[in-house]
């Protein structure tokens, strides 16, 4: 029984991680249940015993999507008081936990058809809200610039300056002096 149950264990996480790949390859919306079946080499119906819907296994690879890229939290900025410092700890820690989740722009593309998607999302939103707030040692800004120094840590802007040459480093250099000229009028 116990060497059942450990089986059962390997097979479930075998088709979660088939899920987590086949959804940064292809997106949620691109990906079915067969594909996962095959991706994870067992039978339809054994996904299916699993996870009896396909948002069950959504669920569940956001779980595991959670655990092995790490979104930052509060933490990083312990030790540090220093407004300068944290914003450059903060866009660096996003732009690492981009560098850990290289489909997200995929996963983003369907959060329109999965509510729990969408629903996750817009709490990890929330949390880099937070987070650029707690940077910024709560001071009160004007709505629209704090929403253009959000906007400036979003996937898409770090993908794009690496795309375009910039170093991981160069970028975080670059976005924390931006942000901080944006926000404090510092340089």
């Amino acid at each position: 029984m116990n060497r059942r149950s450990e089986s059962a264990k390997e097979t479930r996480e075998r088709i979660v991680r088939a899920t987590y790949k086949l959804h940064t390859e292809k997106g949620l919306a691109a990906t079915s249940v067969r594909d996962i079946a095959e991706r994870a080499d067992v039978a339809v119906g054994s996904v299916y015993h699993h996870f009896p819907t396909y948002d069950d296994v959504v669920q569940a690879c956001g779980a595991y999507t959670h655990q092995l890229t790490r979104p930052p939290m509060a933490t990083i900025f312990e030790g540090i008081d220093a407004v300068p410092a944290r914003l450059k700890v903060l866009v660096d820690s996003q732009f690492s936990f981009y560098e850990r989740f290289p489909g997200l722009e995929r996963i983003r593309a369907d959060r329109d058809k999965f509510a729990r998607l969408d629903a996750a999302l817009l709490a990890e939103e929330a949390s880099l809200r937070d987070l650029l707030a707690v940077a910024l040692k709560k001071r009160r800004l004007a709505k629209q610039r704090f929403a253009v120094a959000f906007a400036m840590l979003d996937v898409v802007v770090y993908r794009t300056l690496r795309a375009d040459g910039l170093s991981h480093e160069a970028a975080v250099d670059s976005i924390a002096a931006l942000i901080q000229q944006w926000l404090l009028g510092e340089g």
